[in-house]
């Protein structure tokens, strides 16, 4: 599992170098930030490479621990930028 508040909505990550628990965050069935998987809400997007070189978006989940955080509340303004 990685480290507590490791938030896979940064950046664009390569999927053939994720392990099982980033795919479980990807998609949805644990907290995209965390890893926990308490009162999961909707929570952006996060992005994975294509072969051909563009991104697919995963509509990702967090948990209500990561929702009220301040951090958690930043990353998602950067979603939309």
């Amino acid at each position: 599992m990685a480290a507590p508040h490791t938030d896979l909505r940064t950046g664009t990550h390569d999927p053939l170098c994720l392990p099982y628990e980033s795919w479980r965050r990807l998609y949805g069935l644990a907290c995209v930030r965390c890893g926990g998987g308490r009162g999961l809400r909707p929570g952006g997007h996060a992005y994975t490479q294509h072969l051909d070189g563009g991104r697919l978006g995963w509509a990702v989940r967090i948990c209500a621990d990561c929702e009220d955080c301040p951090k958690a509340i930043e990353s998602k303004g950067e979603l939309t930028q």
